[in-house]
């Protein structure tokens, strides 16, 4: 189940790919918005705690 929040700021645009947790295409903004959310207040029934998938989209993002 995806628990969407509200964050105070989001990211704008990303390329899409194929989530494989979710089985959809996302955009890679999307996914960094809900993997950071969900680690951070440690949402465990949410495909995207300690997403690998997840994770090295943000540290790509970081990266660039």
């Amino acid at each position: 189940m995806i628990f969407p929040l509200m964050p105070q700021t989001e990211m704008q645009g990303g390329a899409d790919f194929l989530c494989k947790r979710m089985q959809q295409s996302i955009q890679t903004a999307k996914c960094l918005d809900w993997f950071v959310d969900h680690n951070a207040l440690a949402r465990k029934d949410s495909p995207c705690f300690k997403c690998k998938q997840g994770e090295a989209n943000r540290e790509a993002f970081a990266r660039s």
